[in-house]
């Protein structure tokens, strides 16, 4: 069994994000007195804050979404309801599911794996999204089992995501491959639980441990035959 990460291993998350904050700045660029290279920086402050929060399970999804609008719109000293906070991220929201793309190495590797590999999701981030990611992606098919941590209430890098992933789709750790691009919030956890990990090291980084498996592109993901 062959699992993966959604953002930043599938889908070009960084790049998404960088758009649907270029359009929104643009929509509201009156309200700030920043730079738009200094409004995504912090836009990128809030959002890993309240989405880790929304990860120790002490907000919702909606919420951190919430949270994240009135924060930057506090650094004008503009204080905004909820509602007015929902509706704007619908701006930002918009604009940033329109530029989902996958990586240019995705559906060849993918469509190549599923000849003789039973592949999988696991995932941070609320399910209802990673699925939709997915079908915009039009990649969704070549999955059998989609295990996101808003659907089962544990997040990387918590092991025990891993060994959910493997009591549902009823194989051992060691039979388990799992191909993503964070180090230390996916790869390390996921070979504490007896998985394979395959760090897919895109920028590339320097490789800290050598007896990390690396690749720098999908192209190059091997996996024997099982």
């Amino acid at each position: 069994m062959i699992f993966f990460d959604i953002d930043g291993t599938l889908l070009d998350h960084k790049q998404a994000e960088l758009l649907g904050v270029k359009q929104f700045y643009e929509i509201y660029k009156e309200n700030f007195k920043i730079g738009q290279k200094e409004f995504y920086k912090i836009w990128c402050e809030i959002s890993d804050k309240y989405f880790n929060i929304y990860l120790k399970g002490e907000i919702t999804f909606k919420d951190q979404r919430i949270k994240r609008i009135k924060e930057i719109f506090s650094y004008s000293n503009i204080k905004i309801t909820d509602e007015e906070a929902e509706e704007k991220f619908k701006n930002y929201l918009n604009n940033y599911e329109d530029n989902w793309r996958p990586f240019d190495d995705v559906v060849s590797c993918l469509k190549e794996l599923s000849r003789s590999h039973k592949l999988g999701i696991i995932s941070n981030g609320d399910l209802k999204q990673q699925l939709f990611k997915l079908e915009r992606m039009k990649i969704k098919k070549y999955f059998s089992n989609i295990i996101t941590s808003g659907e089962v209430g544990i997040s990387k890098p918590d092991v025990e995501i891993f060994s959910v992933a493997c009591d549902k789709v009823n194989e051992k750790p060691q039979q388990c491959y799992y191909v993503a691009d964070n180090l230390y919030i996916d790869i390390i956890p996921c070979e504490k639980a007896g998985f394979n990990g395959i760090w897919l090291n895109r920028t590339p980084k320097v490789l800290v441990d050598n007896k990390i498996k690396m690749i720098c592109s999908l192209k190059d993901l091997v996996i024997d035959s099982q």
